[in-house]
This record gives C-alpha cells, structure tokens and sequence, in this order.
C-alpha cells in the first residue's frame, strides 16, 4: 500500500499545521505550541509556532488543528485481507500456533470466508478498500501483511496506506515477510538465509506460542545461525531470556502482539525480560479475528498487561513502538517514525492538546482522530479538515461519521484499480455478500463464467497469507485442513471499524483465555 500525489505535474500543495508537536526527535522531543509545514509528500520544517513563516509558505494554508501532531502509525504485524472479521470465540487455552485452526470453527467461520471473498473482484476489491479505510481511521498510515494478485500476476496495490512489503518507493527498501515455520532442510534454510541477506528486515512469525514446540521455532534459527540484524521476529512469545539477548546483541527484532497472545493462549511475552534484553520491539494487531481492531486499540493492552505485570512501560516507550521504534524494524527510520524537515509527510493528529502527550495517544478513540496524513496528503480526518485540505477539486472527499462525528475519507490514489470504489460502497457490498456467503459465491462463479470465460484469470483477487493448509500443517499431528467451500458458514457479520457497540463488548466478554481486569478496563477506555 502507498500513496501517490493526486497530480504529480502540478505545483505540490503546501499547507502548514499547528498544535502541540511531538516529533520522536531526540531533539526538540514535544513543542508544545509548535507548526509542522509541509510541501507536497515531504515535511520542510517542524519549529515552534510564532515566528515569520518562510517565503515559501507566507500564502500557504494554515490550520490551527487543535490538536497534539505525531508521527502516522505504523502497524508491524498485521494479516490485513482478515480483517473484515469479527472477533472469533476461541475455544480454550492452546500452547502453540498449530492447534487452534484445527478447531471445527475455524475453517466455516476464518478460513473459509476468506476464501470466498478473496477469489472474486468484487469481493477481493472491497475488502482492500474496507481494511485500508479501517486503519487510517484509527491513524494507521503504513501496514505489515498485505498483498494482492492483479490478473494473477504482478503484486499491486497503490492505495492510501503504505505497504511494507510493496513500497513503490525507491526511499523505503521493501521488507518480506514469512508466516511459514522453517523447515529442516537445507534448501529453505538457505532460502530464508538468502532472504535475511537481501532484505532491511525479515518478518517472520517466530516462536508463537508458550511450549517446547514454540521455543524450538527459535533454536531451528540460532542454530544454523539466521538470528541476524535483518530478522524481524513476530510474537516471539516462546522466547525466554537469553534467546531476547542473542537477539538484542545480533541486532534483530521484536514485533509484539499482546491482544492476540492474550486471546489464544492466555499470556504474552514477559516485559521485564523484553525491556531489559535492549532488544528493539514494536506493535503489531495481528488481526481481528483473535486481536486489536487497531493500533490505538493495542497500544492500550500494552499499556494495561505491563500494569498486570508490575513493569513499568513508559508511556513514551509505547508510542515510539508505533512510531519511532517500529520504522527503525522495518529500515524506514531516515523516512518515516519522525517529525522532521525532509521526512515524509506521514501525519497524525488527535484531538486536545492538554496533559502528558504519550499518554493522550495512548488513551485516543477513533473519534479523537482529527487528521492523518500520508505523503502529504489528507486520507481522514474531521470534516472540516479534510474539506480545506481537499486540494484535488476532482476527488471530494467522502462523508462518514464517528460516533456522531462529522469525519471524511479521501481514498483516491493515482493507478489504484479501487478509485471507482469508495468507503461506503465497499462497506454495503461485503455486508450483502457476508449475509449469504454460499448464495454469494454461486453468484459470483455463474458472473465469471459469462463474463470472462472458462480458463480466462480474474482481474483481481487477494493473495492470503495464514492458510491453514500452508502454515500450520508442518506443526506436531499435522492433518489436511479442509478447503471445502461447501463448508462455508452460511452467514457471518462484518467487523465494524471502530472499537464500538454492545456487539463487540460481548464478544470481549466472551472470551475464554482474557483476564476480567482487561475486559474491565479495556471497555472503560471506550466508555
């Protein structure tokens, strides 16, 4: 996912935005009335408000945003194309990631519609503009863990977000990621040594889980000695002590996901032994099925499992996890993570300007979403914001409310295929084809037939990386997990996507394997 300019002949918009500035600088760390100018996709200068502006900015758009600026979101570990949902009833306590897509729930109500929805271009477009719109609106400006096919070939997807692994910029080098555990041959192992050598960072989901078979996904890697500077480790739940050292020390990292851990086993990574390794962590959602809508939703379990544990967690710890921290994992610290001259202009803005500025991120809403920025650009926002900051006349942005918030998207991007496809209509499309999954799908096969032919490739369908029959057949009393789409669960809801509603408080309480204080607080956050 990345953005484009709207017109990239044209002269590149300038506007400058004032409030509080927390820029994740070493210096100049929070101006607490300061101004951040922006021409076209890069910031020119973040400086305390009050002085003369430049001459290049004395007749720019200026907005008084009201608010505190940060840095956008970024989102490490994320399976985004799931994300349309709703949160899953896990069962029990599992001990690692190979047991729980084996329930009998899981493949008519994950797996399954996912399928479904991802093997048309109907489908398949609506959940990319739904998931993307869904992340900005909680200040998600880059993501980890999306890839689409278009014509079953080349991977594109120019949308409103940026994509760690389809960058489309020659300043931020492209991760990669694996979900796959390695396997005990020689030719993987030096595909994933090739792959370590030839990315700024690896993401490979490593060591989920709390038993023997977990902490092995570690020691497969130390072994034949793949812990490098590249590697990027997802969950590393199963990790003790010294294996958090060896990573600090090799310079590899740590993508924390404390919702999902909590939801399917119960616990999450010791913090005391993450804080004290050095090693270099960020956040990441999972996915909403067994984790956070977003990240203002994670950063809040983060905040409340420390106080579980006793570990004290600064709250400026957290926010660098998103911000800072998470674009050093991913190779993009001279880009993005920061609020400085020449970075890109990637921005966040919440709503109050008052107390300690860590904790007012932390403690966000959807609703407390003033403005993000990507590239310079307005992707969502209040309103009004996003109607002065409308620069491209042809492409209006598109209403949508909050909680009774006047809110807005502006979600067109130059070569995206989604541009005729706005918020709205791809909500409407998903909640028809999710009422009647089986009904849709025969649907869906009779159109392609008269449309396109026996034989002829789809125009567009998502690639989906956590299959079942791929990722989680190599673990312990391996079976063949069932792709039958006759079993598709006949009806299941589409997420909401904001933090909302008595629905989705039932689901949390319903949780088997969740803590009653988390429940508690958690919902007081949103109250």
């Amino acid at each position: 996912m990345t953005t484009r300019a709207s017109n990239p002949t044209a002269e590149p918009p300038r506007y400058v935005l004032e409030g509080r500035v927390v820029t994740l600088n070493s210096r100049d760390e929070v101006i607490e009335r300061g101004r951040v100018l922006v021409r076209g996709s890069r910031i020119v200068a973040v400086e305390p408000s009050g002085g003369p502006l430049p001459e290049a900015f004395r007749d720019a758009l200026r907005i008084d945003t009201g608010g505190t600026l940060y840095p956008g979101l970024i989102d490490l570990h994320n399976h985004f194309v799931y994300d349309v949902l709703t949160l899953w009833h896990v069962p029990k306590r599992y001990l690692n990631r190979t047991q729980w897509p084996r329930h009998a729930d899981y493949a008519p109500r994950i797996s399954l519609p996912i399928r479904v929805l991802a093997d048309h271009a109907p489908s398949a477009r609506a959940v990319v503009r739904y998931i993307e719109a869904k992340a900005l609106l909680a200040g998600t400006t880059t993501g980890q863990g999306i890839r689409t096919r278009v014509s079953g070939g080349e991977a594109l997807f120019r949308g409103a977000i940026r994509n760690v692994e389809e960058p489309h910029d020659d300043h931020l080098p492209a991760g990669s990621t694996r979900v796959m555990d390695l396997h005990d041959d020689t030719a993987d192992i030096e595909s994933f040594r090739d792959a370590l050598e030839s990315r700024a960072a690896y993401f490979y989901h490593l060591g989920e889980g709390v038993d023997d078979y977990a902490h092995h996904r570690y020691l497969d890697l130390a072994d034949h000695d793949l812990v490098q500077p590249s590697l990027v480790g997802i969950h590393c739940l199963g990790l003790r002590r010294p294996d958090l050292d060896t990573m600090a020390t090799r310079g590899a990292k740590v993508v924390w996901s404390p919702f999902s851990n909590l939801l399917l086993y119960g616990q999450t990574l010791a913090l005391r032994d993450l804080l004290d390794s050095g090693v270099t962590f960020s956040l990441g959602c999972d996915w909403s099925p067994t984790g956070s809508k977003n990240l203002l939703q994670e950063l809040k379990v983060a905040r409340h499992e420390a106080e579980r544990q006793g570990v004290s967690l600064p709250s400026r710890t957290l926010v660098c996890s998103v911000t800072a921290d998470a674009a050093r994992v991913a190779g993009w610290e001279t880009q993005v993570g920061t609020l400085r001259a020449h970075a890109l202009a990637d921005l966040l803005v919440i709503a109050g300007a008052d107390g300690d500025p860590y904790d007012t991120l932390i403690g966000a809403t959807e609703k407390q979403v003033r403005l993000v920025t990507v590239d310079g650009v307005a992707r969502f926002g209040d309103r009004a914001l996003m109607e002065r900051l409308a620069f491209n006349r042809s492409h209006p942005p598109e209403p949508w409310a909050v909680d009774g918030v006047a809110k807005a998207f502006h979600l067109w991007a130059d070569d995206s295929p989604l541009n005729d496809l706005g918020f709205e209509a791809a909500r409407a499309l998903l909640d028809d084809a999710m009422a009647d999954l089986p009904a849709f799908q025969r649907r869906m096969e009779h159109d392609e037939r008269e449309l396109l032919g026996p034989g002829a490739p789809k125009p567009f369908v998502l690639v989906l990386d956590n299959e079942p029959q791929e990722v989680f057949a190599t673990g312990p009393a391996a079976v063949e997990f069932t792709t039958d789409l006759q079993q598709v669960a006949e009806r299941i809801a589409l997420d909401p996507p904001t933090v909302s509603g008595q629905d989705y408080w039932a689901l949390v309480s319903a949780q088997l394997n969740l803590d009653d204080t988390l429940k508690q607080r958690l919902r007081k956050d949103y109250a």
